[in-house]
């Protein structure tokens, strides 16, 4: 069975590789046919180990946590509230712009697939909880900021795009959360974080911050620019960061590093990143040698969830 991202990529990815006279051997070894914004934004170690070393099949069946799986279900609130039309991929037709039917009772629907999550550990399962309890503020914080945005017309949700980079072979591929014919919505959740324990032992959870500069500040602003200029510059760009409670949009209008010229420095910074990590495709196809030329950072909170994947790491690198 093929899946959505599968589907994706192969669809939209088919014409640009079939230009290409004679592609690298890296290619078919690694079965990577396309860049992502996840994985240029991925710290190098961990992009080697999921990609490099990891199958395709390996790679789906990474622990997920309940954070992910909250903002997947507030991204489907989104989408069932605001968009009128959804791209999906149809066996036999590809990917096709399909009405999103008008539907009652929108939020128990989704917290009916909410109620289905399966925590991973007993951490997991407090995060999951907590954020169960606040899914009926989140969903309101949400229809408030899309609100104010107010996206209007023919709204669609998901449209897959790519976006060719200067100096790199393969081309990077995502999907628009939202947009119009004049603007596009990239929305990120930010969730309830652990506070240090206190004496007793017992913890609090706090709301984290969306101010400026939080924590994957730069990694979303790379996404948008990846959009930006998928939409070849012509559709105004929105980030929405919510937490449960509060919303903030930055545009160009309030943030600088959403202006064309600073977009234009994450196109630059995508375009050498992906360019490097080809280069050491190129260089080590199928060998495992480069574990000798990246430097891992096992310390780095991206490890964390990982399971047993960062003791398999650590031996692949020799450090355990």
């Amino acid at each position: 069975m093929i899946t959505k991202e599968k589907a994706v990529a192969k669809e939209i990815t088919d014409d640009f590789l079939e230009n290409i006279k004679e592609l690298p051997a890296w290619v078919e070894i690694y079965k990577l046919n396309h860049w992502s914004p996840t994985q240029l934004n991925s710290m190098i170690c961990l992009w080697a180990y999921k990609y490099l070393y990891l199958s395709q099949e390996e790679r789906r069946d990474l622990p997920g946590n309940a954070k992910m799986f909250t903002g997947t279900c507030l991204g489907e609130l989104l989408k069932l509230t605001f968009g009128k039309f959804e791209w999906m991929y149809i066996k036999g037709k590809g990917l096709t712009k399909e009405p999103i039917p008008a539907q009652r009772k929108i939020f128990e629907k989704v917290l009916e697939d909410f109620n289905t999550y399966k925590p991973v550990d007993e951490e997991d399962k407090k995060v999951y909880e907590i954020s169960r309890a606040g899914l009926a503020k989140s969903y309101q914080t949400l229809k408030d900021a899309m609100k104010e945005i107010a996206l209007t017309g023919e709204t669609e949700c998901e449209r897959s795009i790519a976006l060719n980079l200067k100096n790199a072979v393969l081309p990077v591929t995502g999907r628009i959360d939202i947009e119009n014919e004049n603007a596009f919505v990239e929305f990120k959740t930010k969730h309830r974080k652990k506070n240090r324990p206190k004496k007793d032992g017992t913890s609090t959870y706090s709301l984290p911050n969306i101010k400026k500069g939080y924590m994957g500040w730069s990694d979303h602003i790379l996404q948008v620019a990846t959009y930006y200029f998928a939409c070849e510059e012509k559709k105004k760009p929105h980030l929405l960061v919510m937490n449960e409670e509060n919303y903030n949009i930055f545009t160009p209008e309030n943030c600088d590093d959403l202006k064309p010229e600073n977009l234009k420095l994450y196109l630059s910074k995508m375009d050498r990143v992906a360019q490097e990590r080809e280069l050491i495709m190129e260089r080590h196809a199928g060998k495992s040698t480069w574990v000798e030329e990246i430097s891992p950072d096992f310390t780095h909170f991206f490890w964390k969830g990982m399971g047993e994947h960062l003791d398999i790491a650590k031996k692949l690198w020799g450090l355990n």
